[in-house]
């Protein structure tokens, strides 16, 4: 098979790439992160917020997750319907037109441009991982987990490096001010990329949306572009099993499961569902309450604080967003190598740990060198990357269905909506101090948590792993 081995079942060079062209709605999502971080002095002073100022960068912080909220519920149901490859692109086109909007130099515009924007991230957010679940070999699915979240510090990094161009002062009539724009215009000509790759190159729908919609020669020509003749024969019978006795993948070798979970089971609970809906929010809630969001969208104004200069504090940014990303790539080989629970758990206890020194840092110790709280930052940074961050779409697309993953995606955007606009909210109210605390304590809750709730899914089937927690307790 062309790209491969001559060993191999499957071709695992073009998975890469069909993985990686979807991994670049995860690329957007990490760029919004990092470009919010260093426009909004900028974007503060160029329309005169004022003395609003930390009300209207908690609204514009907000606007992105919020959005992202709504189509990340709805998103997966019509991505039944019309496809998981067409569900990307039409995020693709919502992507292009909130870049443009944003652009636009405008409080107004700029606010619905990051609402528009937020609707594509919402896409996103639930549907990358089911593409990618649902078009990679099973001893893939960890790597290209993983590739969610690199493509997120790519993102972030990219930014980073943009924002390096903007002045650190003399805002109303350096012509640099308005570099702010093209910084958020490129991410259209990243989503239109992807949009033309998807429509030129990569037509296929996944084999597994295929089958669900009995279009059995489809999904054999999909299998087809990646792995051998005489596998894509037996991954069609595979598929063919699995979706005879329930169509959403629900487990068709346990006895005890008879039923598809509707909205209403999955919301409430109900039919053994509550562990599911536990591991799956609970772990959407560590990654985006843990602080990861807040430092990577307000670290510039983070490093002001403890005393750095504007341009110093977007170099310690960008120092912190090549260390994420550097970590985020190695989180590939990790997660290979340890086990889910056992990261999630390691994860946990880091954050606990280097939030509540980060604290002291910003507050009784705010008089030591901050070099001492870069470091701190820079080690919650990099736990978090190779544990919380990889493990949070790769566990929950390992263990929900496509109604489960619509809700946990909802969950996921309302938690990172709460994460954007409580930072500067708290931090106004009660100091930078208090607000590391804070996720101090959550590391501290989700360590217990985790310990306690958490199964382990490596090596597991979708199958296995849905027999294990949907099944009754006695």
């Amino acid at each position: 098979m062309s790209g491969g081995s001559l060993m191999e079942v499957y071709n695992s060079k073009r998975v890469w790439r069909m993985c990686l062209v979807a991994s670049l709605g995860s690329f957007t999502l990490g760029y919004n992160l990092g470009v919010i971080n260093s426009t909004l002095e900028v974007i503060a002073v160029v329309f005169d917020w004022g003395d609003n100022k930390h009300i209207l960068t908690a609204i514009m912080a907000g606007m992105t997750p919020l959005a992202s909220m709504i189509t990340a519920i709805i998103s997966p149901r019509i991505s039944d319907k019309i496809g998981r490859k067409k569900g990307l692109m039409v995020g693709s086109l919502i992507s292009m037109a909130g870049a443009v909007v944003t652009g636009i130099p405008f409080t107004i515009t700029f606010g619905l441009g990051r609402f528009i924007t937020g609707l594509s991230v919402g896409v996103y957010a639930s549907l990358i991982p089911l593409y990618l679940n649902e078009v990679s070999p099973i001893k893939m699915r960890g790597k290209m987990g993983v590739l969610v979240q690199s493509q997120v510090t790519i993102g972030i990094v990219v930014a980073y490096i943009l924002s390096l161009a903007l002045p650190t002062g003399d805002y109303k009539s350096n012509p640099l001010t308005y570099w702010w724009i093209v910084m958020y215009l490129f991410q259209g000509f990243v989503t239109l990329f992807q949009f033309l790759m998807f429509f030129f190159v990569y037509k296929l729908e996944t084999p597994t949306w295929l089958q669900n919609k009995n279009l059995k020669d489809e999904a054999l020509q999909s299998l087809r572009q990646v792995y051998q003749e005489e596998t894509a024969q037996e991954m069609l019978l595979d598929l063919d099993m699995s979706t005879s006795v329930d169509i959403e993948s629900t487990s068709s070798i346990a006895s005890e499961i008879t039923y598809i979970p509707s909205y209403s089971d999955l919301l409430l609970c109900k039919n053994n569902t509550g562990r599911l809906m536990r591991l799956g929010i609970a772990v959407s809630f560590l990654q985006q309450l843990a602080g990861f969001g807040s430092i990577m969208s307000f670290s510039t104004h983070i490093f002001g604080v403890l005393g750095g200069g504007v341009f110093m504090a977007r170099v310690y940014t960008l120092i912190l967003g090549i260390i994420n990303m550097s970590s985020a790539l190695s989180a590939i080989y990790v997660i290979t190598r340890f086990g889910r629970k056992t990261l999630m758990v390691f994860g946990c206890a880091m954050v606990a740990i280097c939030q509540f020194a980060s604290g002291l840092l910003a507050g009784p110790l705010s008089g030591l060198s901050i070099l001492i709280s870069l470091a701190f930052i820079i080690v919650f940074l990099v736990s978090f990357s190779v544990s919380i961050g990889s493990l949070c779409w790769l566990y929950t697309g390992e263990i929900m269905t496509s109604r489960g993953m619509s809700i946990c995606a909802g969950s996921n955007r309302l938690f990172n909506t709460v994460s954007m606009v409580s930072f500067p909210l708290l931090d106004h109210a009660f100091g930078i101090a208090v607000v590391f605390w804070i996720y101090a304590g959550i590391g501290v809750f989700g360590f217990i948590y985790c310990m306690l709730d958490m199964i382990e899914t490596k090596g597991l089937s979708k199958q296995e792993i849905q027999k294990l927690l949907m099944r009754k307790r006695v």
